[in-house]
């Protein structure tokens, strides 16, 4: 089994009845079950992440057309609760994750309103960033240029965990005692740790890459190909929120 830092893909890795050979008897007989399934292909993960980042996509350019902005902040804490459900509770079925991409997409369309209000061409420059990285991420996972193993996967882990650590103590240093860490304030530390976060995302991407590779050895059903869309996805949001940030710390200089 792969080791992935994103708990979605990671959970669908280690489901029993996602590494189970679609249409076969999960008590061990191996006898075809009573509603035989295909096995997930390619196309599969490619044709649901595509779906999955069009509703994103739409999701976010309404919040912008119809001003919708006042829902950010329950659309920031529904895709957060979702992303939770989801990761803890693995469902294989389209609908909780295309609902999550409809939230987080209110998320990223008022954040690129206010990001490019402060900064026209930010959010023009923040999505050809993101499309940049995914494709060549993917690009050196297909020819092997980079090489996921396990114990940079979990320096990746735990680098994730303390880049959240940072940014909890931050939060409180800010709220409680008011005091600013300069970890979001625009100034040098504050690029220096969002580059550190593009570049984990960014790797991040290739560590779910090896595992849906993996997942589709199994020969698990074509209907975990939403789950695979919804981990990649999750990933991507991330990495574009902290594209956006970035980029408005550069035009402050």
């Amino acid at each position: 089994m792969p080791t992935t830092s994103n708990p979605a893909i990671r959970n669908l890795l280690t489901l029993d009845g996602a590494v189970a050979p679609a249409g076969t008897d999960r008590s061990g007989g191996g006898a075809p079950s009573a509603a035989p399934d295909r096995p997930i292909t390619l196309d599969d993960i490619v044709v649901k992440t595509l779906t999955v980042l069009a509703v994103l996509t739409v999701s976010a350019v309404l919040t912008v057309f119809f001003a919708l902005g006042f829902l950010a902040l329950p659309a920031l804490l529904a895709g957060l609760g979702i992303g939770i459900h989801l990761s803890v509770r693995p469902r294989p079925g389209a609908g909780p994750v295309l609902l999550f991409a409809a939230v987080q997409g209110i998320v990223l369309g008022e954040a690129t309103r206010f990001f490019d209000g402060l900064h026209p061409g930010v959010g023009t420059q923040a999505v050809l960033g993101t499309g940049c990285l995914f494709a060549g991420t993917l690009a050196a996972y297909a020819t092997r240029v980079v090489r996921v193993s396990a114990k940079v996967t979990r320096w990746a882990v735990g680098l994730a965990i303390g880049l959240l650590v940072l940014f909890l103590a931050d939060l409180v240093a800010s709220e409680v005692f008011g005091a600013d860490l300069g970890l979001r304030n625009g100034g040098v530390v504050a690029v220096v740790v969002s580059v550190v976060v593009i570049a984990a995302a960014s790797f991040f991407f290739l560590v779910e890459f090896e595992a849906a590779n993996r997942f589709l050895q199994s020969g698990a059903s074509h209907r975990w190909a939403w789950y695979v869309a919804f981990g990649l996805a999750m990933t991507l949001v991330w990495l574009y929120l902290e594209l956006l940030r970035l980029l408005s710390y550069l035009r402050w200089w």
